[in-house]
């Protein structure tokens, strides 16, 4: 495909996920958020226990599926409409996101590790004049990174963020710059702050609201505040699946046929 007509396919084609630090993301050691537990502080507590839950529900999950809804600052500062994604997960990291509305309604991006020499596998009605039903790019391809330089495929999904946000809680904790609020219901959102920060490879939001599934105990909701507390992002994982396997009749019936079976390696 000639690169004129792969920059016209994805001019829009940036910010896939959520913006973290991507701060290694890998979680802290278990005992940094214990001894967050421990704390005399109630909302502080709570929170260190969400996220022993959370980390311990995502590290044993195979898989999950969701409706991915994601608001975020357009060109203008002001927040752009929200876009509706399928998304599919499986470990070790390899993840589907097809686009149902927005502009992008359509686009179907599918990325696994160490396979396809990493690149991304990119299907866009229309594609090449209906001539290529998929493409492969190189992560750092510029009409990748059109408008988000940062971007790494790798940064989506549940696990990084909660990565991220772990680390981001115990790092604040130790250094006197953690602000939990007043916990209302057990299974209610918290709000947290982080002042004294600035924006840097640890801290990648001054204030964070965030829900966590009952049942999964895994972040669904997150909102994400800047420094001048200006909302710079809403993400929602609604619907979500666990453990529903690899040959997921959903992603058959979501995925465009030749970008299912660079999936699925074949299998159907």
């Amino acid at each position: 495909m000639r690169p004129l007509a792969a920059a016209t396919v994805l001019m829009s084609l940036c910010s896939f996920a959520v913006p973290c630090a991507h701060a290694g993301s890998v979680p802290p050691e278990t005992g940094r958020i214990e001894a967050l537990a421990a704390s005399p502080e109630p909302g502080v507590s709570s929170l260190a226990e969400r996220l022993l839950a959370g980390l311990d529900s995502y590290e044993r999950l195979r898989d999950y599926r969701a409706i991915f809804l994601k608001t975020e600052k357009d060109k203008t500062g002001a927040m752009g409409q929200e876009e509706r994604i399928f998304l599919k997960f499986e470990k070790p990291f390899k993840i589907f996101m097809g686009w149902t509305n927005t502009h992008k309604k359509g686009l179907q991006v599918h990325y696994e590790r160490g396979k396809h020499d990493n690149k991304l596998v990119i299907h866009k009605p229309g594609l090449a004049f209906g001539l290529a039903q998929v493409i492969f790019l190189p992560q750092d391809s510029p009409w990748v990174r059109e408008g988000s330089a940062a971007y790494n495929i790798e940064d989506a999904g549940i696990g990084t963020f909660l990565y991220d946000f772990a680390t981001a809680v115990v790092t604040a904790a130790e250094r006197g710059q953690l602000s939990v609020a007043p916990a209302g219901a057990t299974d209610g959102p918290v709000e947290v702050s982080f002042p004294g920060t600035q924006k840097d490879k640890i801290f990648f939001a001054h204030r964070i609201r965030v829900s966590f599934d009952p049942e999964t105990s895994l972040p669904v909701r997150m909102e994400l505040y800047d420094w001048q507390d200006r909302p710079a992002g809403t993400y929602v994982y609604d619907d979500l699946r666990v453990d529903v396997g690899p040959d997921d009749p959903e992603l058959k019936k979501h995925a465009n046929r030749r970008l299912y079976r660079v999936y699925t390696g074949d299998r159907g």
